[in-house]
């Protein structure tokens, strides 16, 4: 036979037996792999989410006097029984230069507090430093949320900083100059005010609202649980929050406790009861309140709740209607994959992890189950239990405890 011939030949049998052996061994380790994951901590909470109508004790509150209105307080600020909680200007000019007093009365209040450092070592400057650039990341998140009440009062509090820094420091001796300074200009903006505002006072100790909704005198804490299922979803559909005008100039919230009423279906209805606590998060801050279940009443179809909390915030101060989100269950462990678990021949439920080279079967204590996945209680570093940072094997055939891998 030709040499030729003959090596071509051997070269063919060759790459015939090397393709063989390959694709075996594509088929065999395919019998074979697995897939793994890394065993993490996991935090998860059920949640219904749902409309509700507040009710406070609460009342329209009228001025006597005219004049443009400048409000004192934030929305559901707590005012004590004759202070200001209104002041009205015989012009809009006369508001702006307030205003302007104010911010100058303000930064001389700043400067005195620094200028009480005068003195002072300088081992507080590294302190002044991280607090400064903590606060110069307030400011630009302040300033990117479109929060500008807060870019103002961050603003103040950065200059305070900077300016006992520069006192400890030993940059600057005293501010006394700059306040006499400050103090020249309140004058002249003082007498560029044609009158003094008139004071509206508190009649009594609560919260004040500059808002009104018109149910101030149909909503509140006695009545509440008579609303229907379709009263409900009246106020709930359109709801009404308008500046207060004409003789009225906002209302009064008497006290700190409010209640919530809101329609459930049935299944939502079964995971609360009667005399129970629940825990509340309210409105997009995510606030979370602890309130009580009052009642759980059916009315056709639908199960009307009302909860009753004392816990007062801006929110539910100046909102008629809420968006909540009531949490039922929380649950807290490690994450696997339903498709990880297995039972070993003792009827144990677990798992198996890549242990080096070789499978092992780890118990598991399981608090919840999905369709996708499991959650498991945290058992790191007892023997024989899955830890954090386990490889587990979620995918894989002919597992055992010792398999190479």
């Amino acid at each position: 036979m030709d040499r030729t011939l003959t090596t071509k030949l051997v070269s063919v049998i060759l790459a015939l037996f090397l393709l063989v052996t390959v694709v075996s061994q594509f088929f065999v380790g395919g019998e074979h792999s697995y897939k793994t994951e890394v065993a993490l901590r996991y935090d998860s909470q059920d949640t219904i989410e749902f409309y509700g109508v507040f009710a406070r004790n609460e009342h329209t509150v009228s001025r006597e006097t005219s004049g443009i209105i400048q409000y004192e307080h934030e929305d559901g600020a707590k005012v004590g029984k004759n202070s200001v909680i209104v002041s009205a200007y015989s012009s809009a000019s006369d508001i702006g230069l307030t205003r302007e007093i104010k911010k100058l009365r303000t930064r001389i209040d700043t400067l005195t507090d620094a200028q009480s450092l005068a003195g002072s070592d300088n081992s507080q400057i590294e302190a002044f430093d991280k607090l400064i650039t903590e606060k110069h990341s307030e400011l630009i998140k302040a300033i990117n949320s479109g929060d500008y009440d807060e870019v103002s009062d961050i603003k103040y509090q950065l200059l305070n900083l900077q300016s006992k820094r520069d006192i400890v420091k030993g940059k600057v001796t005293d501010y006394t100059s700059v306040i006499e300074s400050l103090n020249k200009d309140i004058t002249a903006l003082e007498a560029r005010i044609s009158d003094e505002p008139q004071s509206i006072l508190a009649q009594e100790t609560g919260y004040f609202v500059s808002s009104i909704d018109g149910y101030e005198n149909k909503i509140n804490i006695n009545n509440i649980a008579d609303m229907t299922a379709a009263d409900i979803a009246a106020v709930v559909k359109t709801p009404v929050l308008e500046t207060a005008s004409g003789n009225v100039i906002g209302k009064m919230i008497e006290d700190y406790k409010w209640k919530l009423a809101a329609v459930f279906t049935e299944g939502q209805a079964a995971a609360i009861g009667d005399n129970d606590y629940v825990r509340l998060i309210v409105g997009a801050d995510q606030t979370e309140i602890k309130a009580k279940v009052e009642s759980v009443d059916k009315q056709g179809n639908d199960y009307i709740a009302v909860f009753s909390a004392d816990d007062l915030n801006s929110t539910i101060a100046s909102s008629r209607v809420g968006r909540f989100k009531l949490l039922v269950d929380s649950y807290n462990g490690i994450r696997i994959a339903s498709s990880a678990i297995h039972f070993d021949d003792e009827n144990n439920i677990g798992v198996y992890i890549k242990n080096g080279t070789q499978a092992e079967f780890v118990r598991i204590d399981r608090i919840y189950s999905s369709e996708e996945y499991v959650i498991v209680r945290d058992t790191t570093g007892k023997s024989g239990y899955l830890s954090l940072y386990d490889n587990v094997i979620v995918e894989g055939k002919d597992l055992y405890d010792g398999k190479n891998l």
